[in-house]
C-alpha cells in the first residue's frame, strides 16, 4: 500500500497530460521527457510504502551497580528474566547491562535464552547512570516497530533519571519496571568523619563518627592514624545514625592520614565500613590578648597551660591579624572600639576562620547599647530572647509632698514629675513591668505591678498625681520591694524621684539597708530632685541598693534624667553574687567548677550554644560566623569576679577550655580561599585570590598539591580572581589540597574528603522512584504480574518514504532523453511511407 505525504502536488499531472496531448504527433520525442516529468511530481508528492506488521522488540536494562549486585540472591536477575519472557511469548529480548556505562550484553533474538547476568555487568563501574543504558538501547531498537524498555533495578539512581525519562518520553518508548535486589539489614557503615582541618601538637583534639546501621547491633569502631591502630572500643549500634566521639593528641607536627572503621559480624557490604581523613598538626601559634594590660592571674593561667601569647593595647589591622589564630579581647571597653577595629576583628573571624573570644567586666561594658561590637557576639546586652518572663520590672516612688507644689523654669514641680515618670514609662518594652507608688506622709499604689503594654493605663493614672503634705520615703520603698520579690523578672527596679527630705520620725534604716544590700535581685536607683536634696540619704540608699544616683538640679532637666536612668536600666545590667556555674563545659575534669563573683547579664541568640551557664544566664556562649567563631565570656579574666577561677589549681585547664571553644577549625591564607567540590571520584578546585586592599587578583601564578604525594598542578584563570583545576579518577579516601603562590610566598590548605560511591550508602528498592518511571513513560510497575503492556507502533514509522527512489527514475528517464537526441536519426528513403509522413 502506498500513501502521499504531499497528494496535492499531483496536481502537476494535469500540466504533464496537456503537455502529452499536444505533442502526441511526435510520440517517440515526448514520451521520455513525460515521463520524467511525470516521475518529478510522483516524487514532490512524497510517496510512502507501507512496510509489513511491526515487530515487538524488549530491550531489558540490567542494574549491575553495587547497591544491587551485592544484595540480590545468587540466581534471583536471573529467574526474574526467565519468567519476564515466559509471560510474553512472541517477542523478541535483549538486553544491556550498566552501571556507570553500558553495554549491550544480549542482543535483540528470537531465539529463548538466558537473559544478562548480573555478574556480566561487573567492572561497568560503582554508580547507577540510567541515562547510558536508555540512550544505547533506543539505538539498538529498529525504528518503526513496537518497542519498550524493562528496567531491572532497585531503583536508586545516581545519575541521568531525567535525561533517561526524557530520551524515552521523546522516542515513545515505555520503559516498565521490574524491582530487583534488597536491604542489607546486617550492614553498617561509616557515614561521617569530622576531623579538625588543623589541630595543635600536644593538645586533645575531638574526631566525630556518624555509623548508620539497617538495624541495632554491635560493632568494634576503629580508628587508624598514619595506617597504626590508635584506638578500638566496642560500641553499640541503634538503628538509624549512631554518633560517637574520640579524643586524640599528637605529639608530631605535620600532615597525618586519619581513617576510621566499624566491624560488625556477616556485614554484607565492606566497601562502606570506612572514611578517611587529614588533619595538619601545628605548633599553637601565639595567641593575640587585646588589652591595656595582662593581668597577672591570666597571665599566670597562660603560662601554666604552655600557651605562647602576645599583648596587644590596641585592635592592630587585619594584617597583623592574620599572624594569629586566637584573638583574647578582654579589659578593653567594647564602647570604644571603632568601626575600623569592628571591621578587622569580624573579617579575622568571617574570611579567614579565627577564633575570636570577649571576655569582659562591668566597667568594659558600661555604655554597649547594642550595634556595634554587640553584632559579632552570640549574645545579646539588650534585648531578651527568652518569653517565659519578663525582662525588666520597675517600680517607680514618686514624691508628691508639698515641696513638690514648687515652680521650676515656669513650671510646677509635681507637673515635671508626672512628665519625667511618663517619659521613662514610655522607654520601656511593652512586655516590661511597671508599678507606680506615690507618697508624701502616705503612699498609694497609683498602679500595681502589671506589663506595660501601650503604657495608657499608667498614663491615665499619672493624671491622679497631685502634691501635698509631708514626706516619708521608709515605707514606700519597704511596699516596692515587698511587690517585686512576689514577681517574676530577670532584672528587678525601683526608681526613686525625690527630694530626700523626708519626716524626722524613727525608722528602720539600718533594717532597710541591710535588706536592700541583701538582695540579689533587686536593685535601687534614685533621682535627686532640686537645687538642696539630701543627697546623704539617697546616697546611701542607692549604694545599698547596688544602683546610680542622678542628680535633676534643674527641675526641668527632670524628665531628661529619668530617661537616662531608664536606659541604663535597659542596657548593661550585671549581677554580683556569688553564683555557681554548670554547662557542658563544666563536665569531667573541670568537676566541680568554682563559682563566680559576679557576671554580665546577656541574652543567648536563637543560634548560640551555650557552654557555661548561670541558671538561665549565659556565661559562656560561642556561635559559628563566617569561617570561624565567636566566643563571649560574660565575667571578667582579671580576678575581679573570677578570682575562684583564676587562684584554682586547675585555672590552665580551664582557660585553655575556654580558649578552645572558639579555636580556629579552617584557617585561610588572606588573599587566598579554596574550595573544593567533591562529585564521584573528581575534585573540582577554585580559588579565589584577592590582593591586600581586597580587589581581585589576577594574572598568578598558583599551583595546587594534592597530598600525600601530589605534584604541582597549575591552576587556571577563568575569571577575574578565580582560578581552577580539577583533579579526576580520586580514589576513596582523605585528601590534603595545598594552594600555593610561589611569587608572593603566602598559602592556603584545605583538607577533603572523597567518600565511598554513594551506591554503598543505600540498599533496598526505591518502590516509589520504580513506579514514577513507569508512571511517566507509560510503562508498568512490575510486581507478580510479568506481562508487559500492548506494545504501540507508531504509525509514522510503519511507513517508507520512497521519493528518493522515484527521483532517481526521473533522473534515468531525463538522462535517456538526452542520450536518445545525442543519437544520429536515420533518414526514410524518398517515396516511403515515412518520408511521405515527414513531408
Amino acid at each position: 500500500m502506498i500513501r502521499l505525504a504531499s497528494p496535492l502536488a499531483l496536481l502537476g499531472l494535469v500540466a504533464v497530460g496537456f503537455l502529452f496531448f499536444a505533442g502526441r504527433r511526435n510520440l517517440r520525442g515526448i514520451i521520455l521527457p513525460t515521463l520524467a516529468a511525470s516521475a518529478l511530481i510522483l516524487a514532490l508528492a512524497g510517496p510512502e510504502l507501507r512496510r509489513g506488521l511491526p515487530r515487538e522488540n524488549v530491550i531489558v536494562l540490567v542494574d549491575g551497580s553495587p547497591s544491587v549486585s551485592v544484595t540480590a540472591l545468587e540466581g534471583e536477575a536471573e529467574d526474574a528474566f526467565a519468567a519476564l519472557r515466559a509471560a510474553n511469548p512472541g517477542r523478541r529480548f535483549g538486553a544491556v547491562a550498566f552501571a556507570s556505562r553500558a553495554t549491550i550484553s544480549d542482543p535483540l533474538s528470537d531465539t529463548p535464552g538466558s537473559l544478562a547476568r548480573l555478574s556480566e555487568a561487573a567492572g561497568l563501574g560503582a554508580r547507577t547512570d540510567v541515562a547510558a543504558a536508555v540512550r544505547l538501547a533506543l539505538a539498538a531498537l529498529p525504528p518503526g516497530d513496537a518497542n519498550q524498555l524493562v528496567l531491572a533495578s532497585d531503583g536508586r539512581v545516581t545519575e541521568g533519571l531525567l535525561d533517561a525519562v526524557s530520551a524515552a518520553r521523546a522516542a515513545k518508548v515505555p520503559i516498565s519496571t521490574l524491582p530487583l535486589g534488597r536491604p542489607a539489614t546486617a550492614d553498617a557503615s561509616v557515614s561521617r568523619l569530622d576531623v579538625p582541618v588543623r589541630a595543635q601538637r600536644a593538645r586533645p583534639f575531638e574526631i566525630v563518627v556518624g555509623i548508620t546501621s539497617m538495624s541495632a547491633g554491635v560493632g568494634a569502631l576503629l580508628l587508624y592514624r598514619d595506617g597504626e591502630l590508635v584506638s578500638s572500643a566496642p560500641v553499640s549500634l541503634e538503628g538509624g545514625l549512631s554518633r560517637f566521639r574520640i579524643a586524640d593528641t599528637v605529639a608530631e607536627g605535620g600532615v597525618h592520614a586519619y581513617r576510621v572503621a566499624i566491624k560488625r559480624p556477616d556485614d554484607p557490604i565492606p566497601q562502606n565500613d570506612s572514611l578517611s581523613a587529614f588533619a595538619e598538626v601545628e605548633t599553637p601559634p601565639p595567641l593575640l590578648v587585646v588589652s591595656p594590660r595582662l593581668p597577672a592571674p591570666l597571665a599566670a593561667a597562660l603560662t601554666g597551660m604552655g600557651k605562647p601569647h602576645a599583648l596587644s593595647p590596641v585592635v592592630p589591622p587585619l594584617a597583623t591579624l592574620s599572624r594569629y589564630r586566637e584573638i583574647l579581647v578582654t579589659g578593653f571597653p567594647l564602647s570604644g572600639l571603632s568601626s575600623d577595629d569592628i571591621g578587622a576583628l569580624r573579617s579575622f573571624v568571617v574570611d579567614l576562620g579565627g577564633g575570636l573570644l570577649v571576655a569582659e567586666g562591668e566597667e568594659e561594658l558600661r555604655g554597649v547599647a547594642g550595634g556595634g561590637m554587640e553584632g559579632l557576639l552570640p549574645v545579646s546586652y539588650t534585648l531578651p530572647q527568652r518569653a517565659d518572663q519578663a525582662s525588666l520590672a520597675v517600680v517607680y516612688l514618686l514624691d508628691r509632698s508639698a515641696s513638690m507644689l514648687g515652680h521650676a523654669e515656669g513650671a510646677v514641680k509635681i507637673d515635671v514629675v508626672r512628665e519625667a515618670a511618663a517619659a521613662s514609662v514610655g522607654l520601656l518594652d511593652p512586655q516590661a513591668l511597671a508599678g507606680i507608688i506615690a507618697f508624701d506622709r502616705e503612699f498609694r499604689w497609683l498602679r500595681p505591678v502589671a506589663p506595660v503594654l501601650d503604657g495608657r493605663e499608667i498614663f491615665e493614672s499619672l493624671r491622679a498625681l497631685e502634691a501635698s503634705g509631708g514626706t516619708d520615703i521608709y515605707y514606700p520603698t519597704v511596699a516596692a520591694l515587698d511587690a517585686l520579690e512576689q514577681v517574676s523578672a530577670r532584672i528587678k527596679h525601683i526608681l526613686l524621684l525625690s527630694d530626700g527630705k523626708t519626716v524626722n520620725e524613727a525608722r528602720d534604716w539600718n533594717g532597710l539597708f541591710a535588706r536592700l544590700e541583701g538582695q540579689s535581685e533587686i536593685r535601687l536607683s534614685a533621682i535627686a530632685v532640686g537645687p538642696q536634696p539630701n543627697l546623704a540619704l539617697l546616697d546611701r540608699l542607692a549604694k545599698a541598693g547596688r544602683g546610680a544616683l542622678y542628680a535633676a538640679t534643674d527641675v526641668s532637666l527632670l524628665p531628661r534624667v529619668s530617661m537616662e536612668a531608664t536606659q541604663r536600666l535597659s542596657e548593661n545590667r550585671f549581677v554580683t553574687d556569688e553564683t555557681p556555674v554548670s554547662g557542658p563545659l563544666a563536665d569531667g575534669d573541670l568537676a566541680p567548677m568554682p563559682p563566680l563573683q559576679g557576671y554580665a547579664l546577656t541574652y543567648a541568640r536563637p543560634t548560640a550554644e551555650v557552654l557555661l551557664s548561670a541558671g538561665s544566664d549565659p556565661i559562656l556562649a560561642r556561635w559559628r560566623l563566617g569561617l570561624g567563631r565567636v566566643g563571649a565570656l560574660n565575667t571578667d579574666l582579671a580576678g575581679t569576679w573570677s578570682s575562684d577561677w583564676l587562684s584554682w589549681s586547675r585555672a590552665p585547664l580551664l582557660v585553655g577550655a575556654i580558649l578552645g571553644s572558639v579555636e580556629a577549625e579552617t584557617w585561610v591564607d588572606p588573599g587566598l580561599r579554596p574550595s573544593v567540590d567533591v562529585r564521584g571520584s573528581e575534585a573540582h578546585v577554585s580559588v579565589e585570590a584577592r590582593e591586600s586592599d581586597g580587589s581581585f587578583a589576577n594574572f598568578l601564578r598558583l599551583e595546587a598539591v594534592l597530598l600525600p604525594g601530589g605534584d604541582g598542578t597549575p591552576l587556571e584563570q577563568t575569571s577575574a580572581g578565580r582560578y581552577e583545576v580539577t583533579f579526576p579518577g580520586l580514589a576513596e579516601g582523605g585528601y590534603a589540597l595545598q594552594v600555593v603562590d610561589r611569587a608572593r610566598d603566602r598559602g592556603a590548605l584545605l583538607a577533603f574528603s572523597v567518600p565511598y560511591p554513594e551506591e554503598y550508602r543505600q540498599t533496598g528498592v526505591d518502590e516509589e522512584s520504580l513506579r514514577a518511571i513507569a508512571q511517566s513513560t507509560g510503562g508498568r510497575f512490575l510486581e507478580g504480574d510479568w506481562a508487559l503492556p500492548k506494545p504501540i507502533a507508531t504509525r509514522d514509522r510503519s511507513y517508507a518514504p520512497v521519493h528518493r527512489q522515484v527521483l532517481l527514475m526521473a533522473l534515468a528517464f531525463f538522462l535517456l532523453e538526452l542520450v536518445r537526441r545525442k543519437l544520429p536519426r536515420r533518414r526514410a528513403k524518398p517515396g516511403s511511407r515515412a518520408d511521405q509522413f515527414a513531408r
